[in-house]
């Protein structure tokens, strides 16, 4: 199984199942599905934090329960939403301490508190005898932005630029990809500073390599992006590698090519351009020398 091929035929086959059901506007595909009840239009997400695939055995608990409920906070954000409920589900292994799961629940409503997302229910479980992973799968509901409205994956146009929020690269291996910050205020404060003009977001997550050809693919253009201006954290020396790594959880995003973009926006966060859109399909990395590297590639698949 390759996780890219399995949600590109979800996406594709959800714009036939999703037909005649006026209540969803944006189905999978996106950052979050769009779902309208009596017309007002909500932000829904579900992700999963799996021992031994998203945390190292032995993390401590405050951050396994900070993590599951950020992840998915994280995608509110790349809408320019604002979160407001979660629902928690968990799968301990077979014979889990009491203990622990007591405490993990808690620091899970601690967590979800901390991102004005309060735990409104949830589900628990466990594994038959057996070496099973703790799994923790997580719903957020979210408001879209009041003026803005929801920001699509698919508004990117020829032309527009391309920024990203913070820095990326060295996330798991630093132990960053534990305690990011959601850019819940960035993506609120872009579109309200942008409108319009704010064409496309997405949050990076599977690395900025294969989550910015995502973006192209959604928008049908092509993305090329300038490994010179990709800023990187202090411990990282590899743009490349970088681009591949993942879970840096910063915002992506696509605007105008006239649209004065901040260079700090929020509570201090950098915004950088990294590079445009032009008429086409793909994404690459354009070297220093002048070289392309499809930048598809670069980052994170299940497989």
């Amino acid at each position: 199984m390759r996780e890219s091929d399995l949600l590109d035929l979800i996406a594709r086959t959800s714009a036939t199942a999703v037909a005649g059901f006026p209540g969803v506007l944006v189905g999978p595909g996106d950052d979050c599905a769009v779902v309208a009840p009596g017309g007002s239009a909500l932000l829904l997400k579900v992700d999963q934090l799996i021992e031994g695939r998203h945390f190292a055995p032995g993390t401590p608990l405050e951050l396994v329960a900070r993590k599951a409920i950020a992840r998915a906070v994280s995608d509110i954000a790349a809408m320019a939403g604002t979160p407001f409920a979660s629902l928690a589900a968990a799968v301990f292994p077979h014979a889990y301490p009491q203990a622990d799961a007591d405490r993990l629940c808690l620091l899970l409503h601690d967590a979800a508190r901390r991102w004005g997302c309060p735990t409104v229910g949830g589900d628990v479980a466990s594994f038959a005898p057996g070496d099973h992973p703790l799994t923790l799968s997580i719903t957020v509901l979210g408001g879209v932005h009041p003026t803005r409205g929801a920001v699509l994956r698919s508004g990117v146009r020829p032309g527009d630029a391309i920024y990203v929020t913070g820095s990326i690269g060295g996330s798991f291996a630093s132990g960053r990809h534990l305690t990011f910050e959601p850019r819940l205020a960035e993506g609120a404060a872009l579109a309200a500073t942008l409108g319009d003009d704010l064409h496309a977001m997405m949050d990076v997550s599977d690395g900025l390599g294969r989550d910015a050809g995502r973006l192209a693919a959604a928008s049908r253009v092509r993305i090329e992006l300038d490994t010179a201006s990709i800023p990187l954290n202090a411990d990282v020396l590899d743009t490349v590698r970088a681009a591949s790594d993942g879970e840096d959880y910063e915002l992506l995003f696509a605007v105008a090519a006239d649209a004065a973009v901040p260079g700090v926006i929020a509570s201090g966060t950098p915004c950088t351009r990294i590079g445009r859109a032009i008429a086409g399909s793909g994404c690459v990395l354009r070297l220093a020398d002048g070289r392309e590297i499809d930048a598809i590639g670069l980052g994170w698949d299940h497989a």
